[in-house]
């Protein structure tokens, strides 16, 4: 990756991807900003837990950091309006600042994320990431986003299979979900997680998950049964 320190039209310096025009992060200093672009480029070599899909591709799994806003910026650009519509429950053209930290700038314990990367390429392929609700300490929001080019072919399923176990670890018993009425394939994998409440609300659907944390093996085999396609909840 080739990073871009750059006056910023509202003050300051921005740090921006080469070939993208929305910003990875905006810094007070243009010495600052260079220290995080260097931050960001020894990021997008850190290795990860290798994995097999089920086609035979293999994928490096870790945990989401800091330095990860690039893979962000430019996996973006790799989702079909489709996909960007089931995520976001509606249009959103692009990534903000806001947008970015919130997404990697997280404890992994209240806030949870792994995220999927081509070990040939480094590029950012999916993510999964559970938010714990402070009003109630075992529940945790979950939601998954592949890109559509690696849609079907078990990445969802892999990166879902090891965010419950994290939650669990976490105390998580709980996975709650907002899904789109038509994101069947993604309903049926929640719903093998464990008991599932299922509620519409305005035409999408609303999900209470209880985890199988007595039984990690048996959930990790249901999953892998159960993944017939990978397609981006919330």
């Amino acid at each position: 990756m080739r990073f871009l320190v750059e006056p910023s039209p509202a003050g300051g310096w921005l740090v921006k991807l080469a070939g993208h025009d929305a910003p990875v992060s905006r810094h007070d200093t243009e010495e600052e900003a260079r220290g995080r672009a260097e931050a960001y480029r020894r990021g997008a070599s850190a290795e990860g837990e290798r994995g097999m899909l089920r086609d035979g591709s293999v994928v490096l799994i870790r945990p989401i950091a800091p330095e990860d806003k690039p893979l962000f910026v430019a996996g973006w650009e790799h989702f079909g309006e489709a996909s960007r519509l089931r995520r976001f429950m509606g249009v959103k053209q692009h990534l903000t600042l806001e947008n970015l930290a919130f997404f990697t700038d997280i404890d992994q314990t209240d806030h949870a994320a792994l995220v999927g990367i081509d070990p040939d390429t480094g590029d950012g392929l999916g993510v999964a990431r559970c938010i714990r609700d402070p009003a109630h300490p075992d529940t945790a929001e979950a939601a998954v986003s592949v890109i559509d080019s690696w849609q079907g072919r078990g990445l969802g399923r892999a990166l879902l299979e090891r965010l419950t176990d994290r939650a669990c670890q976490n105390g998580i018993k709980r996975f709650t979900a907002e899904l789109r009425a038509d994101n069947r394939a993604m309903l049926r994998l929640f719903e093998h997680l464990g008991r599932t409440d299922v509620r519409r609300d305005a035409g999408d659907l609303e999900l209470d998950v209880d985890l199988r944390t007595d039984a990690p093996e048996e959930l990790a085999s249901v999953l892998r049964g159960a993944a017939a396609g990978d397609v981006a909840p919330r």
